[in-house]
């Protein structure tokens, strides 16, 4: 009311007096219904359609109908857009093939792979962030094109200080905030680096440093713009006669209605930042990262500014302790992205070179939490037994993993026709993929070999006939909505990694993760998992495995929950600051070990404790249980069984010794046992179940003693069934001197574990003995022998 008694106040008189007169004038009443009557129908219109979206801002999160309302109504900034685009590439591609047409496409790729990253700048945001994940990964574009677009990781073309000041008060309200918030307003100036959604300035706040982030101006316009134009090019396609363009416009359409929500989503800094804030709890409150990852605080944020703590280190894309210890923080990198998919369920979606910090201290700092993504329990799991699987090359169960992730429809899961189909395929497709390096065109040579050689013997067309008509019965391969982020993740770290080793396979670098998962999960599923792992359909251990999941299991503890010494070891970045001691605890281990410097050597009593690592620490207090578990009661099973070929062994070893001495005993021997001579009795004594046992019980005893193991490969004896008693003995002695550094921890649990061990033992001994006297009395001399199985009860 003050402001429209202000506004009279100031209209002059005699115009005043002239709008009244026309006010009161019947005819302008009649002249103005009309707009009244069209008026009402305008808003009637509006209550029965909704919202007017073509009048209101963009979404802050992703609507397809909506956003495709809201340019709809603007057809003039669509159609430049259209006409941009099209000029742009048209332009970049008449280029292109100009340089084909006259040869000089090998002398102009310097500087068209120049031209390429400009037009990627000046396309905006959308086509960076695709950009992105290609340049995060060295085997898919051109070497001069790949040096190009990695500087879209964080060095696009910024925006002036003008425009970054005017979103920054936009967002910092009130007089005086911006500058009353940061102590120094000259750090604005210039940013220190620049990405595809926004720039990033380094400033102090009350003295402390701090990263702020700033967003592009309309880039929320300009990304929405473009997924509109995407989505609708993919619609009209999708409408096509022919059946096959038609699906693959109908699965871009689905493809960029799942992609685009998190994309949409990392536009607004506040969700970031409460992305942030749950990150980093959840880091904390995860013991086998917390010390290994750094999550930056946040100060302060807003929809298009985010201040939070500067994290000191180089980046992975930066010259430095990052690029000449690329092995090492790669390794850190994917473990520790192993613990946020399969362990917390909360995965970072962006994990290019440029989002990674490597500390002083020789942590990793993530940085920018725009994309994220959640990953249930269900699937967690599922993932598991898919890697695991694919480790031990068990195809045919992958398959059901793919139906569990919802790659595959359900109903072929039960159908044994289709399976033999695709079973051949998928294994074929799945050791192409992981058994070698993870570089993209290695695989796509291979594939196509694989294709030529169908094509020759004429079982290309064969195959497709049958996958057709298994895709008509229950439907093709798909990617689910789930898969998008986690998928981009994992192709961009596979990208990362080969930049440091051109062997690198992702698969194996993920084992290690799923090593310690199997070892430690007691649940159902990972119990049949292990059981699946371990035994490969025999009777036994698989002695190959139990080094495999040794190896894995401490590789993995060491680095990522281990001592910092222990964590080096076992390949984690070295720290920048000086050397500092090792802990209390290594160094009071390695004294109790070899005794302080310049003191005469002793020998060191059995009972001495050795060092123990976290790893072994860890896989004891799950194997000493109090409460018990399904590695324990497979361990107990296998112990019963090799002690019994051990005491075998041990009376073998003693005859042997004795040499002609022992003749009386042998005769004995082969009476009882109903053999021969005593060369046929040491096969009945002995037989190749306990020596497997006998070699089981050394990987075992390495197992607690050391993981992972470095001379596995000479005595895991893989696929031998020869046992060397003497360095057997010596394995099993170092228990003693081990279980002094464990009882501390284990009492209880171990005091359980061997009233279980000793009451299976009996049971197994005496049924042994009544069988081998059973055979004795038959004269089989060994035919009909039976083996008893380890773990058989009374």
């Amino acid at each position: 009311a003050a402001a429209v008694n202000t506004a009279a106040a100031a209209v002059p008189a005699d115009v005043a007096a002239a709008a009244a007169a026309v006010l009161a004038d019947p005819a302008f009443a009649v002249a103005l219904q009309p707009a009244a009557y069209g008026a009402l129908v305008v808003w009637l219109l509006s209550v029965r359609r909704g919202r007017m979206v073509w009048l209101e801002e963009l979404p802050r999160r992703y609507d397809g109908p909506w956003i495709e309302e809201y340019w709809k109504r603007r057809p003039i900034e669509l159609l430049t857009r259209f006409i941009e685009v099209a000029i742009k590439f048209g332009t970049f591609s008449t280029k292109i093939e100009l340089d084909k047409y006259f040869g000089t496409e090998e002398e102009n790729t310097p500087q068209r792979a120049v031209e390429a990253r400009q037009l990627i700048e000046d396309l905006g945001p959308t086509f960076v962030k695709i950009t992105q994940v290609w340049a995060s990964r060295p085997d898919i574009l051109p070497e001069a094109y790949q040096k190009e677009c990695e500087k879209l990781l964080e060095q696009v073309r910024p925006f002036g200080r003008d425009l970054a000041m005017k979103t920054l008060r936009r967002n910092i309200v009130g007089e005086g905030a911006l500058e009353r918030m940061f102590d120094d307003m000259s750090s604005f100036d210039e940013p220190i680096a620049a990405a595809s959604v926004g720039q990033v300035y380094k400033s102090t706040v009350n003295g402390r440093e701090v990263a702020v982030k700033v967003q592009r101006p309309d880039v929320r316009d300009t990304v929405t713009l473009d997924l509109f134009v995407v989505r609708r090019l993919a619609g009209l396609g999708s409408n096509l006669p022919i059946e096959r363009y038609a699906r693959q416009f109908q699965s871009l359409k689905e493809l960029v209605d799942r992609a685009a929500p998190p994309f949409i989503e990392e536009l607004d800094y506040e969700n970031e930042a409460d992305n942030q804030r749950k990150f980093a709890r959840t880091i904390a409150d995860c013991e086998l990262v917390r010390d290994t990852v750094v999550v930056p605080e946040v100060l302060y944020s807003s929809p298009e500014v985010l201040v939070q703590e500067w994290l000191p280190g180089r980046k992975l894309t930066e010259e430095g302790a990052a690029k000449e210890q690329a092995d090492r923080v790669v390794k850190v990198l994917l473990n520790s992205y192993m613990v946020q998919f399969l362990e917390t369920g909360y995965l970072h979606g962006d994990p290019h070179p440029g989002n990674f910090v490597l500390m002083p201290s020789g942590k990793l700092g993530i940085l920018d939490y725009g994309l994220m993504t959640t990953i249930e329990p269900e699937k967690r799991v599922a993932f598991i037994e898919y890697i695991m699987h694919v480790q031990a090359k068990m195809y045919d169960r992958c398959l059901d993993d793919l139906v569990n992730l919802e790659f595959l429809p359900a109903g072929i899961a039960g159908d044994a026709e289709a399976r033999d189909i695709i079973v051949p395929g998928l294994a074929n497709t799945l050791s192409i993929l992981y058994e070698g390096s993870g570089d993209l065109r290695e695989q796509q040579k291979k594939f196509i070999k694989q294709r030529e050689d169908l094509q020759s013997t004429g079982k290309l067309e064969i195959l497709r006939e049958k996958l057709q008509g298994i895709a008509k019965k229950y439907g093709s391969f798909r990617l689910p909505g789930y898969m998008t982020l986690i998928l981009r993740a994992f192709v961009t770290l596979e990208g990362v990694g080969l930049r440091s080793d051109g062997n690198f396979s992702i698969i194996k670098e993920c084992f290690p993760y799923v090593a310690r998962r199997l070892l430690t999960d007691d649940s159902l599923r990972i119990r049949e998992a292990l059981k699946a792992y371990l035994y490969k359909d025999r009777k036994r251990i698989a002695v190959s495995r139990i080094d495999d999941l040794a190896g894995g299991f401490g590789n993995f503890t060491n680095l990522m929950k281990g001592t910092r010494q222990e964590a080096i070891d076992a390949g984690a970045p070295l720290a920048e600051a000086p050397e500092i001691a090792p802990p209390q605890e290594h160094r009071e281990a390695v004294g109790s070990a070899a005794g302080d410097a310049g003191a005469a050597p002793q020998a060191t009593p059995v009972a001495t404790a050795l060092p123990i690592n976290t790893a072994a620490k860890d896989i004891a207090s799950v194997i000493f249980s109090e409460q018990g578990n399904f590695l324990q009661e497979i361990l107990i099973d296998e112990a019963v069984a090799a002690i019994d070929a051990l005491s075998r062994a041990a009376l073998l070893q003693v005859m042997r010794a004795l040499g002609p001495l022992s003749l009386p005993l042998q005769g004995q021997l082969s009476f009882v046992f109903g053999a021969p001579d005593f060369a046929r009795t040491q096969t009945v004594i002995l037989t190749r179940d306990d020596k497997e046992s006998l070699l089981l019980l050394r990987r075992i005893t390495q197992l607690v003693q050391r993981a992972p193991s470095d001379d596995g490969a000479d005595d895991s004896a893989r696929g031998r069934t020869n046992v060397d008693f003497s360095s057997l003995a010596s394995d099993v002695q170092t228990l003693g001197s081990l279980s002094t550094g464990l009882l501390p921890a284990v009492g209880p649990g171990a005091a359980a574990f061997a009233r279980k061990l000793l009451l299976q033992l009996g049971s197994r001994t005496l049924l042994r003995l009544a069988e081998d006297i059973e055979r004795g009395a038959g004269g089989s001399g060994g035919a009909g022998a039976k083996a008893v199985p380890a773990g058989t009860a009374a």
